[in-house]
């Protein structure tokens, strides 16, 4: 069949609990710009508002009286609205040796205000080269001065003070180069970042940050090869290998190569095996590939040979809730409590064993406890909201949620909750996402969130009133062009979202998720071809991707089209991702038309035991098989089997009434031939 999460991902509301708040990937840190199918929406599926982290100095100089009076002066200034002076006199204060929070902060607002960012962005490259700032802070601080909204151009401001500068080192040079490269970066220039990291490498080969952000955006226009390439060449010059490592494997995940990442993890597991991350990242990479029963034992494992290492704790309770293995829960919470005994995320877990143990009241008290040393902390606060849903107090949640959010305003992940709270009322949850996308419209993510409250509750004529004001001025926007598809999609006006749709991907390299979103429109508009070349294109791109592979194969089964080709590329699919139903099921029902019954039944039995294979099309497929090896009784009970989870139904999909109709023919096609049976069994 076809997959779920090619048809259904729209559906991009995605369920949020407490413990997710902590749970942030290793790939989200470093390959959070990588595109890719589905492998990689698993890998980035936690959201998060994008935030200015703040400015710890990794070697600062130290403090004189004359900085710290200058910086006062400059507070002083900013307070009384002369923002011109407090821009001098904090640039002053930093090259006195004053770089702490307040001063860079100060650096910042004031700039922006001023309109002075190029100053501000040579003054951080400098501070960047003499090393009293890190690579990452100095990212964090170019983004927060060019960010103005969720679509934005390289300033030219930036641009023009590089070239104007007219002197400095080599050194300085590849700061200001790489500096240009994560502004285009932040931006979604990514072909101008390459120009400028390529700049910066030049002036200094040997610079890694410039390295590891250049792979990144070589592989956010899907030029994966060169991206290994440059990695691969750090690991050969042995600069930052194990990080390098990492990055060779998010790349492979990002393309659905499951098997080659999971293969190169391994390696490097083996390689360096007094590193956890790697341990941890072989056991997502059998995640990915929906062996849970193996990634389970693969970070009960770490998690006993590195005790103290925060994410495979988080991984194995994240496993285990998934799988409902409550004894396992408990032992790993007992577990991290002990070893983390200070941390936030232990409190919680205290909370959590005492519910579950029935002390409601201990539970409670935990929690508030807690909160009077950390009133603002946002786990407490979902803790609480956790505990409230548990005692079915949902007005209680959603009032406790508000004033998490008076403390916390701009946690996108509070927000998202609250909405949900406020499910059965539309008109309050639509309301809460506008206000915060309106608080918030420097947030692309913040945009989205109301975007999909809106199609949510079918609000559309909102949502186009919305949206096309965005895409007619910024057509280039990866995040509009998303939301604009799904608006098109969630609304019935496929027609329209075929032309859009074929628009977008008409580029030179165009982006695996539209493609894969033509091919549904495609299929839905019974374009059989048309999704088929789209689904090739996919794996001329990428040969491993196992969403592509499985559909472009179902759709030649379903066609009676090339079997045997239909039947290698599903194989592929069902080889990366063995334990996804979908995929076996398109195994099954291709061996099937070309009757290899036994084989198909043994297929289509694995199926509908696994997750998600229970649906009315794999029962279908499964008492056809069946039927076929003369058993047309019990292929009649699975029929009806299926026909039964459409009761619960208000209104089926055009789709799904072919598929009821289909199976309803073939209940009475099996009944009419019982009956001949019988009748003729009489007649002899």
């Amino acid at each position: 069949m076809l997959m779920e999460s090619c048809v259904c991902r729209k559906n991009i509301m995605t369920p949020l609990t407490p413990q997710r708040i902590k749970n942030i990937r290793w790939f989200t840190r470093r390959w959070g710009r990588a595109p890719g199918g589905r492998a990689l929406l698993a890998i980035l599926g936690t959201l998060a508002t994008v935030a200015i982290a703040p400015i710890a100095i990794a070697a600062p100089v130290p403090k004189t009286s004359d900085s710290n009076t200058l910086l006062r002066q400059a507070i002083a200034a900013q307070q009384g609205g002369q923002w011109l002076t407090a821009l001098a006199d904090v640039r002053k204060a930093i090259h006195a040796g004053n770089t702490g929070n307040a001063a860079i902060n100060l650096l910042i607002a004031a700039a922006r205000q001023q309109h002075q960012i190029g100053a501000a962005y040579l003054l951080v490259a400098d501070l960047a080269a003499q090393h009293r700032i890190s690579a990452a802070q100095s990212q964090n601080i170019i983004r927060a001065l060019i960010r103005r909204g969720p679509v934005q151009k390289l300033p030219e401001q930036l641009i023009s003070a590089r070239n104007n500068s007219g002197y400095g080192t080599q050194n300085q040079w590849a700061w200001r180069d790489y500096l240009l490269g994560v502004a285009a970066a932040e931006c979604g220039q990514h072909q101008q970042a390459i120009n400028w990291l390529n700049a910066a490498r030049l002036a200094k080969p040997k610079f890694w940050p410039a390295t590891e952000l250049l792979a990144r955006e070589s592989a956010a226009i899907y030029h994966f090869t060169v991206a290994q390439r440059i990695l691969k060449s750090a690991i050969k010059n042995r600069r930052h290998t194990q990080r390098a490592w990492q990055g060779i494997v998010g790349i492979y995940a990002a393309q659905d190569r499951l098997r080659k990442a999971l293969i190169l993890a391994q390696e490097a597991a083996e390689k360096y095996p007094t590193n956890p991350e790697f341990q941890v990242l072989v056991a997502r990479i059998y995640g990915l590939r929906e062996q849970q029963n193996i990634q389970q034992i693969a970070l009960q494992r770490t998690v006993h040979t590195f005790p103290h290492f925060t994410p495979a704790y988080l991984d194995l309770l994240e496993v285990a809730q998934s799988s409902g293995d409550g004894p396992l829960v408990e032992n790993v919470s007992h577990r991290y409590i002990r070893n983390f005994p200070r941390d936030v995320f232990s409190t919680v877990l205290q909370s959590r064993l005492a519910a579950q143990q029935g002390n409601v009241v201990l539970a409670s008290r935990i929690l508030t406890e807690a909160l009077k040393n950390h009133p603002a902390n946002a786990q407490l606060w979902l803790g609480r909201i956790e505990l409230a849903l548990a005692l079915k107090h949902p007005g209680k949640a959603v009032s406790l949620t508000r004033q998490a959010l008076v403390l916390n305003p701009d946690s996108l992940l509070l927000n998202q909750t609250l909405t949900q709270l406020l499910a059965k009322n539309p008109n309050q949850a639509i309301a809460v996402a506008r206000a915060f996308a309106h608080r918030h419209f420097q947030s692309s993510t913040a945009q989205q969130t109301y975007v999909q409250m809106l199609l949510q509750y079918k609000r559309f004529a909102a949502c186009k009133a919305f949206l096309y004001p965005l895409i007619t001025r910024y057509p280039s926007a990866r995040w509009i062009q998303q939301s604009w598809a799904n608006y098109l999609d969630a609304s019935g006006d496929f027609p329209a979202e075929r032309t859009f749709l074929l628009k977008v991907t008409s580029g030179s390299v165009p982006r695996i998720s539209d493609l894969l979103q033509l091919a549904t429109v495609d299929y839905r508009l019974h374009d059989s071809s048309g999704a088929e070349a789209a689904y090739k294109t996919v794996l001329g791109l990428e040969p491993e991707n196992s969403m592509a592979a499985n559909d472009l194969g179902y759709t030649l089964t379903v066609e009676n089209k090339e079997l045997p080709y239909a039947q290698k590329i599903i194989e592929l699919a069902v080889k990366n991702h063995p334990g996804d139903a979908a995929s076996r099921d398109s195994l099954g029902w291709v061996l099937y038309k070309q009757g290899h019954y036994h084989h198909a039944l043994q297929q289509l039995k694995q199926a509908v035991e696994l997750p998600g294979g229970q649906s009315p099309e794999g029962l279908e497929h499964l008492g056809a098989a069946i039927d076929k090896l003369g058993h047309s009784a019990r292929a009649i009970g699975i029929w009806t089997l299926a026909l039964k989870q459409y009761t619960g139904f208000p209104k089926l999909s055009p789709h799904q009434k072919k598929i009821k109709l289909r199976i309803e023919q073939r209940i009475k096609k099996a009944k009419l031939f019982q009956e001949m049976q019988k009748a003729g069994g009489k007649m002899m």
